[in-house]
């Protein structure tokens, strides 16, 4: 499957539909730097053909304050400020159609229609902990 879809109809990420992924081992696992963040800020994106956000988190001191583009719209802004989340801070920036610059992968489960359902963390983890 390509690009992240959201389809009610045909239930892409259904799990009986979802094949299971070929062994990649530890080392390359271990090589997704993956942090807890706090998220600041959330701005509408009406540029995107899909509904996004750009969102803006806290990583903490070393990696600091990054932003990135989401399709996690089924969420309010008031849900998601001051929300602990996940995210894949090595994987590279992505410059959109816009010239926003999505510089992390927020991390959630897929419901079998593509909805987002953003990771949880406990209270108190701390911004910048690593994920492992």
């Amino acid at each position: 499957m390509g690009q992240h879809e959201i389809d009610p109809k045909n239930q892409h990420y259904h799990p009986n539909k979802l094949d299971r992924k070929e062994y990649i081992g530890i080392g390359e696992f271990l090589s997704v730097d993956m942090r807890a963040g706090i998220i600041l800020d959330v701005e509408e994106f009406p540029e995107m053909r899909k509904p996004s956000y750009k969102i803006k988190v806290d990583f903490g001191p070393i990696v600091g304050k990054l932003w990135s583009s989401a399709q996690i719209t089924n969420y309010s802004r008031a849900q998601l400020i001051g929300r602990t989340v996940v995210g894949a801070i090595n994987l590279g920036e992505k410059t959109l159609p816009s010239g926003f610059v999505s510089q992390f992968l927020i991390l959630g489960s897929l419901e079998p229609d593509g909805t987002v359902r953003l990771l949880e963390l406990p209270e108190g983890t701390l911004p910048g902990s690593t994920i492992a």
